[in-house]
């Protein structure tokens, strides 16, 4: 076995046995890393609370056969704001699931780490704006991963959009009045909705926390995104069928 150092984000962990836990990593270099913590349930462990998700650390581990081993683990933000609200945390556990879906076992990529990184940062200093900034890490996630949605003109015939432009999924953005036939499941996005998207693509994360936008506006944004991540994924996640919930 072979050792080596990362700096990674907690995905999630399970149990192993009577006192061991798998833990899923978020590496800087190595991508989403799968990781035994031994004896990391033992009153006594070494490790103590330094899994757990949300919490940036600085690891040392073995290369296993099939998982590798943690051998010792600082907390760099253990981020203990998230956990202590409500919202923060279900807001946060969403990014987490979702970047747990979409990263690779083994595959580095730095751009999804530090977006999760910074929108760790700003949900833990944040007093309001939760669901708009899990709605923006939505936006970036599928930016960086090659998915941006494009909302300036019709992404089939390059004219304006319209007045009420539809958002076209299997297209991936918006498209006008005369070539919606061509996608029969796009959905029709008010103006208000696009111009606050296009507004949420280009801003910094820090500045989402300041923002006013009005709930219809957001619930609308909100419903968009989940079902535009889903269509790429092509998965639902239990962490997104919960907050929906919150819309009925």
């Amino acid at each position: 076995m072979s050792l080596y150092k990362a700096k990674g984000i907690v995905l999630k962990t399970h149990k192993l046995g009577e006192s061991d836990r798998i833990i899923t990593v978020l590496t800087n270099h190595y991508g989403k890393v799968g990781a035994v913590a031994k004896g990391v349930r033992k009153t006594k462990s070494k490790f103590g609370s330094r899994l757990e998700p949300f919490t940036h650390v600085d690891l040392v581990l073995y290369k296993g056969r099939n998982l590798d081993i943690v051998t010792q683990a600082e907390i760099i933000n253990a981020f203990s704001r998230i956990r202590d609200s409500f919202d923060r945390i279900t807001y946060g556990s969403a990014m987490l699931d979702l970047v747990t879906k979409v990263s690779v076992e083994g595959e580095r990529d730095i751009a999804l780490y530090n977006l999760l990184l910074k929108s760790l940062d700003v949900l833990s200093r944040a007093k309001k704006n939760f669901r708009l900034l899990l709605i923006t890490f939505d936006i970036k996630l599928m930016a960086v991963s090659g998915f941006m949605p494009k909302l300036e003109h019709c992404v089939l015939c390059k004219k304006s959009p319209g007045a009420k432009p539809h958002f076209s999924f299997e297209w991936g953005g918006a498209i006008c009045d005369e070539c919606s036939p061509m996608d029969k499941n796009s959905v029709v996005v008010t103006p208000a909705a696009a111009e606050v998207l296009l507004r949420l693509i280009r801003i910094p994360l820090n500045d989402i926390v300041d923002m006013d936008v009005i709930a219809l506006v957001e619930d609308e944004l909100y419903l968009l995104m989940r079902d535009y991540v889903g269509y790429y994924i092509q998965a639902r996640l239990k962490s997104r069928e919960c907050l929906s919930q919150f819309l009925c």
